[in-house]
């Protein structure tokens, strides 16, 4: 069921998605004549039998998909597909949904009445099993048109699968809709398409370019065709669109020994005009000499080089920032300017939108005392500019706001406070943790006795050097066997670190005056513990000690059990073992705790019988006090009647 699930989940995301790409492909299909733009359905008929060497069988699908034209024959396709996968070997059906993105490419136009087509492309598999697998899927198809915008379509696809066992064939048919566009507003008449309107274009008939006026221009030098001497070279106007003779400025001296090919001149200077020609040469015609005229191709004012002013302040337009406006050459030709009014230009005026006054260079002053509100730290108080317009009572640039000391002309490292050193160790008091001691920077001013770095208020041996670890004192090993004697459980004897500081005979951590083993290696109290085994054995011993009914009595399958317990004491003489017995709470309680403590007797005699000695035995009856289960149950009851076998190290 989860699998499914997931798959009707990955189902509606896929048509989801398949909305929002219908939704965006009417927002985009604004083409006046859209070639097969739309969305298609269809059944399917899948066979997985035959590609993967099988037998032939027939399950059913099916398909939407949205396919949006690219260009020219070529478009793009989104199909989703649900359906039944008959896997070859497998009994059960299973529910796939497939996600493809395919490419199409169509051999007719969309006009035609038949509309073959092939695809190819990539897609992802949900078929219910643990992994998803990808597909190729290519095929060809038809379009065949009964409407303005309907067709129908057939389609036979082959899937190439990356796992085993799902190659599959699938034969769709179904029906396609074209979704139609929203035609464009008409734009100006261009007869020739070549963009550029019929009122603007010379040759309306016939494709042109925007340089030649909309007529053919072969060689692209603005020349039309049929005005163009060369036109298959670049030329200009004035030679019909052929380029340059040799000699461009026509003064009789080839270009390639003409110093001043665009300028005619005289053979005795290299083809360059004379010095008295150059100065009567005047290009825009305003009386200034284009040997001296700062702007030779327009006319201008003699008195700015033959530059032009447009607003006649003495400024040429060239070099004025405001040549709309009358100004200053000062100002770079604009004209001074006071935005606020406050009687302060702009360019002195640090806040030129706000009116101020000229003591704050422009910017306002609400509290008078000669500091500027956008940097005055108490705008509504009169200050001093020492303490950032902020009153200061003793004048020592610490506003009264911020100094502990207002009365006394302080330093601002001192938060207005005076240097105050009552021990004349050179730190100030305020930074002084001892401050009626002589002591060092590095300590905050406090004495160090024993030099170990220490300050003697906090060194717990302040005669000795010691380490910080340590509280100051030093470290101290008595029996020298490289554990400290605090953490030295032996301090007056030799021992190793892993028995903290005690001797240990049989090495395994455990200090000889702790370990009830000294001469056997162990981990419980230093002697050797029961294994897993054999505690889990004592556990399931409590279940299987047998007796008659209401009696102590033992039964002979107990026997077993109990010579196993017996062995494993016998293989442990160090430990000793607590025997308690125990009821369900059917009868009277005093008669229970009797009985169990008889039946624990009896288990002890039986012990006492294999070997074991009083000494290392103790038992007890519990009667029902601590049952392990409900007593309102038989299991309960059953699992209340018990002997229990505890082993333990005295």
């Amino acid at each position: 069921i989860p699998k499914h699930f997931d798959m009707m989940k990955n189902l509606f995301l896929g048509l989801a998605i398949l909305l929002c790409l219908l939704k965006t492909g009417s927002l985009f299909s604004q083409d006046e004549q859209p070639p097969l733009h739309g969305i298609a359905a269809k059944v399917l008929f899948i066979d997985y039998g035959s590609p993967n060497s099988a037998d032939f069988q027939v399950s059913n699908g099916l398909e939407l998909a949205y396919l949006r034209h690219i260009k020219d024959n070529w478009a793009v396709g989104l199909p989703v597909k649900i359906g039944v996968a008959d896997l070859p070997g497998d009994i059960s059906k299973s529910t796939f949904v497939s996600f493809d993105a395919i490419g199409q490419y169509r051999f007719t136009s969309p006009e035609k009445t038949l509309i073959p087509y092939g695809f190819a492309g990539l897609g992802i598999v949900f078929d219910g099993s643990d992994k998803n697998n990808l597909q190729v899927p290519v095929g060809l198809g038809l379009y065949y048109k009964v409407g303005e915008s309907s067709y129908i379509t057939g389609q036979v696809e082959y899937r190439k699968s990356f796992d085993d066992n799902r190659d599959n064939l699938q034969l769709g048919l179904g029906w396609y809709y074209k979704l139609k566009a929203t035609p464009r507003p008409p734009g100006p008449a261009d007869a020739d398409n070549d963009g550029i309107p019929d009122s603007e274009d010379r040759c309306p008939d016939e494709p042109g370019i925007a340089l030649a006026f909309g007529c053919p221009d072969t060689d692209k030098d603005g020349v039309p065709n049929g005005e163009d001497d060369c036109p298959t070279e670049k030329g200009s106007f004035a030679n019909r669109g052929c380029p340059s003779p040799g000699d461009k400025d026509a003064d009789g001296i080839a270009d390639k020994d003409d110093k001043c090919p665009d300028v005619p001149g005289i053979a005795s200077l290299d083809g360059c005009p004379p010095p008295e020609a150059v100065s009567s040469i005047d290009t825009d015609g305003d009386g200034v000499t284009d040997d001296k005229d700062n702007c030779p191709d327009t006319a201008g004012e003699i008195n700015l080089f033959g530059c032009p002013d447009r607003d006649g302040d003495g400024v040429a337009d060239k070099d004025d920032r405001c040549p709309d406006e009358v100004g200053l050459p000062i100002r770079h030709g604009c004209p001074p300017k006071d935005t606020d009014k406050d009687g302060i230009l702009d360019e002195d005026d640090a806040c030129p939108t706000i009116p101020g006054k000229a003591a704050t260079n422009g910017c306002p002053d609400k509290d008078g005392d000669g500091v500027g509100d956008a940097e005055d730290d108490c705008p509504d108080t009169p200050g001093f500019a020492s303490a950032k317009g902020c009153p200061d009572m003793d004048g020592d640039g610490v506003p009264d706001r911020s100094d502990k000391c207002p009365n006394m002309v302080g330093e601002a490292a001192h938060d207005g406070c005076p240097f105050i050193d009552s021990d004349g160790d050179g730190i100030d008091d305020s930074e002084d943790d001892c401050p009626n001691e002589k002591g060092s920077k590095e300590l905050l001013g406090c004495p160090d006795g024993d030099g170990d770095g220490i300050p003697d208020r906090l060194d717990q041996c302040p005669t000795e050097a010691g380490t910080a670890d340590r509280n100051g004192c030093p470290i101290r090993d008595a029996d020298n066997d490289g554990v400290e004697d605090k953490f030295d459980n032996c301090p007056d004897e030799p021992g190793t670190e892993k028995a903290h500081g005690c001797p240990d005979r049989d090495g395994d951590g455990f200090g000889d005056p702790f370990d009830k083993c000294p001469d056997e290696v162990g981990t419980n109290k230093g002697c050797p513990d029961l294994n897993e085994e054999e505690r889990e054995f004592l556990r399931f011993a409590a279940k299987n000690i047998y007796f008659d009914t209401g009696k102590a009595t033992l039964r002979a399958k107990s026997y077993t059990t109990l010579n196993r317990v017996a062995d494993i004491l016998m293989k442990y003489p160090r430990y000793h073992l607590s025997i308690g017995g125990h009821t369900d709470n059917v009868g009277n309680a005093e008669s229970n705790r009797l009985l169990s403590e008889e039946r624990a007797r009896t288990c002890h005699e039986y012990l006492l019988s294999r070997g074991l000695t009083t000494d290392r035995m103790s038992f007890k009856g519990y009667g029902e006090s601590q049952p392990v289960a409900d007593n309102s149950t038989e299991e309960g009851r059953l699992a209340n009647r018990r002997v229990e076998f505890t082993v333990y190290l005295p």
